[in-house]
């Protein structure tokens, strides 16, 4: 895999109270598909993992529940942390299935709460993060408990593949975010993971925090996040926990990641530090490629991440070529993007895709929009079907031919064989820059079927 980096031409509460303790329960969770396996590869720790070398006969021991648990109920919003840790030294802890349980202060249930974690890796504590919305802010939280199941995995010699580097907590007013990298030594790419963040002040006490997916994390590589997270106190550090869910599925390999090209890119900062900008891919394989995803990440000079952009694909045609403008996260008060890099994670391949190109021709194409920030797209269906629906994607360029802005938007009015439709498509770009030329496609998308 390729990650090519290019640098950008810069423009101008409630109190908190105590955790009830809670027991495992018996028995041991069927998850409804496991879609991954637990890595073999030898594998370097996180700083959470302890390494140790497995006894010959290890007597299995329970997972443990840490005591350095926390929650707080900030109007209708309750958040809360819960440690475990896995005290085996050749032994992998699968398939935990937890249940976080809200209770008033007389006990009766307020609301409750369930997930998964996938493995805990021998010696590797794990901090798990929820976050609750309550029906009635004047609800008043009493207790908050914790149960949970799970089974044991023979593990020898096994090491959690990823570890966390230049996290950045972010004060940003009033939404706080942290930002960082999870690197990979696993030689497979893993899909869909968790992200638990917890925040600490000065004396190492927890004081918020957060959740968030990782879209894909390469293998041998890394992969930038940016979360919102709440906080309830001073922000001195920032942990942040990565864990396997039943929703992980994975790529064995690299070599698909030539599958998808990037033919042209442009990304630079309006004056408030928003990223803008787009990029052209294209499919190089004679496949159809469902569910393919672009990730774009931003930086400062000094490699903290300030922003990310995502982009799903949901069909990307044989040999065909797309244009995207992925929307990125605001990025925070202060943070300079002075860089930034594309990663794609190419698709499944759906070989009995009814088409091989896109039937909906565009036409004409103008900026539209009292404020120029509308380009109406005019389509024909070329197809002897009708097509149900189509996605419409458009970039801006400049009169150097640079790619300064774009936007998305969708149909899901029939479009009959043979006729003309328009859609008008909201764009941004930044202000002081001239639209030159626009370039737009009519897509299918998952949706889209052909009567």
């Amino acid at each position: 895999m390729l990650r090519r980096k290019w640098l950008i031409a810069l423009f101008l509460i409630l109190p908190v109270a105590l955790i009830t303790a809670c027991t495992p329960q018996a028995g041991t969770p069927t998850p409804e598909e496991e879609v991954v396996e637990a890595p073999t590869e030898d594998t370097q720790p996180t700083d959470a993992a302890t390494e140790e070398t497995p006894a010959e006969t290890e007597a299995l021991q329970d997972l443990v529940l840490l005591d350095q648990n926390y929650w707080v109920q900030d109007g209708e919003n309750v958040f809360t942390v819960f440690f475990f840790e896995n005290p085996n030294t050749s032994q992998i802890i699968s398939d935990l299935n937890y249940t976080i349980y809200l209770y008033d202060a007389d006990g009766a249930q307020i609301q409750s709460d369930s997930d998964n974690v996938l493995w805990i890796y021998p010696g590797q504590k794990m901090g798990i993060t929820a976050i609750f919305t309550l029906a009635n802010e004047s609800v008043a939280v009493g207790s908050v408990s914790i149960d949970w199941t799970y089974d044991w995995e023979a593990a020898d010699d096994v090491r959690f593949p990823f570890t966390v580097e230049k996290t950045h907590f972010w004060q940003n007013g009033d939404n706080p975010m942290v930002t960082g990298t999870v690197s990979s030594s696993s030689d497979d790419t893993y899909t869909n993971l968790r992200a638990n963040i917890i925040c600490f002040d000065a004396d190492d006490e927890i004081v918020g925090g957060g959740v968030s997916t990782l879209e894909f994390i390469p293998a041998g590589d890394y992969m930038g996040f940016a979360s919102f997270v709440d906080t309830y106190g001073e922000v001195a550090r920032v942990e942040v926990y990565p864990a396997f869910t039943y929703y992980t599925t994975y790529y064995k390999g690299s070599d698909f990641w030539s599958e998808i090209g990037i033919l042209d890119d442009h990304f630079y900062t309006d004056d408030f530090g928003t990223p803008m900008g787009g990029l052209v891919i294209e499919n190089n394989l004679d496949t159809v490629l469902i569910d393919s995803l672009v990730y774009v990440t931003f930086y400062d000079d000094a490699g903290n991440i300030t922003s990310t952009a995502t982009q799903p694909i949901d069909i990307l045609l044989p040999n065909d070529r797309l244009g995207l403008s992925p929307w990125p996260l605001t990025p925070p008060e202060g943070a300079i993007t002075s860089s930034y890099d594309i990663l794609i994670l190419p698709g499944d391949y759906e070989n009995d895709y009814e088409l091989d190109k896109t039937p909906l021709n565009v036409g004409e194409v103008s900026l539209t929009g009292e404020f120029n920030d509308t380009v109406t797209v005019n389509f024909t269906n070329t197809y002897d079907k009708q097509v149900s629906e189509a996605d419409v994607f458009v970039l801006l360029y400049d009169a150097d031919g640079n790619i300064i802005g774009g936007g998305s938007d969708w149909t899901t009015d029939p479009i009959p064989a043979g006729e003309t439709v328009e859609l008008d498509v909201w764009v941004e770009y930044a202000e002081g820059e001239t639209v030159d030329s626009i370039e737009a496609w009519a897509y299918p998308n998952h949706y889209t079927t052909y009567d």
